[in-house]
């Protein structure tokens, strides 16, 4: 969910104005390209290598939400109510229920999200609060109201967004609670995903969910976190939105009807398959459809802002092509981009199933830079990384931003040629590579979201260097890991897998090698660092020279990388090495005498932690070397310089 590619509209407009700084320089451009939670997954309900999707009919649905909820613009409130079913499809009886309440993370400055002032992430804008009341909770079978007013996240009374409900007895594998319900949720001026502006209103975390069911009947749970994002079963839904009339309404599903009364509508939208849902109001959304490859596309914007919502469908239409096509159909009928206005950015760059939102001013869709489409394409990937594949966001993040990431890069390149700009041959391989060089010892990328210091931290390694490991493993081993994300995204489609789900697919795509560099990369801080420490040239008797080479290995990963030799004749020479050990003394056959080397002259390992100092001259006199160090020294600087 997409430091949040919202940040990206504030990123990629500094992209904008400050692409022509990170010109030509050495490893930026694109070369040739070629716990109980802790690791473990629930098997796939089938073997689907066989290239066969898993559809909608076959999602049996853990809990069904039946829900109605009447806007109040000017007031900024919700009213609720309506019924939850939901199934117990653990192995074991249950005898509690966790509910979460994520609307009271605004409630007042104790809470868990208000007392974690992280710095280098979207959220600290100041807001009027927000609170979520639960004014019924009558379980059918059980014959009683559950709730207790006085509720609160287990050993934090100052935190209300993670709530044990005792059932008092047990539910058995198979059995179903219905649960009626009824509550009020005030939203506050939009923080962090949600809330209102004007009378714009982002309505999400706005109703009591049930926390996700893992299959030996404990529940993953946790409360509203700075750095966290959600993890939830799948479910049904059908909600009704109660709105004013001239109030444009854009949903999590496909519309069913609108009926309207009395000054106001009610929208019915419905949606099989999805963990979550979310919702839109104004007063002022301007609108703009198309149809693609059998999605109903639909984007929801502010007036002047024509051009902006044609770029974005139009990357949402390119997107659903390429996306599909590398991780398997989208299997949902309807798409809606919500492009909030200026007064409300924090609800922008965000996902929810089969809804997405954008944002940015009005010149971005006239800008030279994709930044309008980086930012549609990367959320609309969250519907396959996070949506379609459901991993647990709290404990793994990089499961969900990082090969969203990665995958947007794809994407780009793909549906426009380019994934940056066309000024420049510069791509968004080096801007992700650009992020914050150093930071692998910060913390494993692997890391849950609250094990982070900063959310600079938390974007360089769960964003950027995530990508950066995968778009190495495919230069380095001949695009193993997009064979391998395709493979993991169809095998666990409508399921809820880890990291090691992921690194399976890795072994199976390239072998042991980017499989082993993959999991050192993710869990052990692994990093790398090539340095050539030597050059010399001597004469052989045939004719010609013999070049010796040593080069250095920093750093855990083991990575096979070529070496090239540049002669005075101006010819060039590849010695290739594999990687291991912390130096390697190569030779090589040249026509002419050496006057200079490079380590990995097609910027195959995007890993390399010091491009600075990966050309190595043998005379400061020669004309060839010097450029080449001089652009592994800018390279260093523009790596430096462009990190948030």
């Amino acid at each position: 969910m997409s430091t949040r590619r919202s940040a990206a509209l504030r990123r990629g407009a500094e992209l904008g104005a400050g692409v022509l700084a990170l010109a030509w320089a050495a490893g930026l451009f694109t070369g040739a390209r070629p716990d109980a939670v802790a690791l473990g997954q629930p098997a796939p309900p089938a073997d689907r290598r066989s290239g066969e999707l898993r559809g909608l009919d076959e999602v049996v649905p853990v809990v069904s939400y039946d829900l109605e909820a009447r806007l109040d613009p000017e007031a900024h409130t919700v009213e609720g109510s309506g019924s939850i079913r939901w199934t117990n499809t653990s192995e074991r009886p249950v005898r509690e229920l966790w509910v979460h309440l994520y609307m009271n993370a605004f409630a007042h400055e104790r809470t868990v999200f208000r007392r974690d002032k992280i710095g280098g992430f979207r959220g600290s804008a100041a807001a009027d609060g927000g609170h979520i009341e639960v004014k019924r909770f009558f379980v059918r079978q059980l014959g009683r109201d559950l709730w207790t007013a006085e509720a609160h996240t287990p050993g934090d009374p100052d935190d209300a967004t993670d709530i044990r409900v005792e059932l008092g007895q047990e539910v058995a594998p198979g059995a179903s609670l219905d649960v009626e319900l009824a509550f009020a949720t005030k939203l506050p001026s939009v923080v962090l995903r949600a809330g209102y502006a004007g009378s714009f209103h982002m309505v999400s975390q706005w109703f009591p969910k049930v926390a996700k069911l893992e299959p030996d009947g404990t529940f993953a749970h946790f409360p509203y976190q700075r750095l966290s994002e959600f993890y939830a079963d799948f479910a049904d839904y059908r909600v009704v939105i109660d709105v004013p009339q001239g109030f444009v309404v854009g949903a999590t599903g496909a519309a069913q009807a609108v009926a309207a009364s009395e000054g106001r509508a009610r929208h019915t939208f419905e949606q099989r398959g999805v963990h979550d849902f979310a919702f839109a109001a104004w007063d002022r959304f301007q609108e703009r459809t198309r149809e693609s490859g059998g999605v109903e596309l639909r984007c929801l914007f502010p007036p002047g802002l024509e051009a902006a919502a044609d770029a974005e469908l139009e990357a949402a239409a390119r997107g659903l092509a390429v996306y599909g096509e590398a991780f398997g159909a989208y299997p949902y009928r309807t798409l809606t981009i919500v492009h909030p206005p200026d007064s409300a950015a924090e609800a922008g760059g965000m996902e929810y199933p089969t809804l997405i939102t954008t944002g940015g001013p009005f010149w971005l869709a006239h800008a030279p830079v994709l930044v309008l489409e980086h930012l549609t394409l990367h959320e609309l990937a969250h519907q396959w990384f996070y949506g379609l594949v459901a991993t647990n966001e709290n404990a793994f993040p990089f499961l969900d931003e990082g090969l969203t990431t990665y995958a947007t890069g794809e994407a780009l390149r793909r549906a426009y040629g380019h994934s940056v700009t066309s000024l420049l041959p510069l791509e968004l391989d080096a801007v992700d590579r650009a992020t914050r060089p150093g930071l692998a010892q910060a913390a494993p990328i692997a890391t849950s979201a609250n094990g982070f210091a900063t959310g600079g931290d938390y974007g360089g390694l769960v964003y950027a260097r995530a990508a950066t490991v995968l778009r190495t493993i495919d230069r380095v081993w001949d695009g193993a890991a997009l064979r391998a994300v395709g493979a993991y995204a169809r095998e666990h489609r409508f399921g809820h897998p880890g990291p090691l789900a992921l690194e399976a697919a890795i072994r199976e795509a390239g072998g042991d090698q980017p499989a082993a560099f993959f999991h050192r990369a993710v869990f052990e801080r692994g990093w790398v660092d090539f340095e050539p420490a030597s050059l010399t040239s001597e004469p052989r008797d045939e004719g010609g020279f013999r070049v010796n080479v040593t080069v250095r290995r920093r750093g855990d990963l083991e990575v096979p990388v070529a070496l090239e030799v540049l002669d005075e004749g101006g010819g060039r020479t590849r010695i290739p090495w594999n990687g291991r050990g912390t130096f390697a003394k190569l030779t090589a056959k040249t026509g002419a005498r050496a006057v200079a080397v490079v380590v990995d002259p097609d910027n195959l390992v995007l890993v390399d932690e010091d491009r600075s100092n990966d050309a190595l001259r043998t005379s400061p006199a020669s004309l060839a070397p010097r450029a080449l160090t001089l652009g592994a020294l800018l390279g260093g600087l523009a790596l430096t310089v462009a990190g948030p």
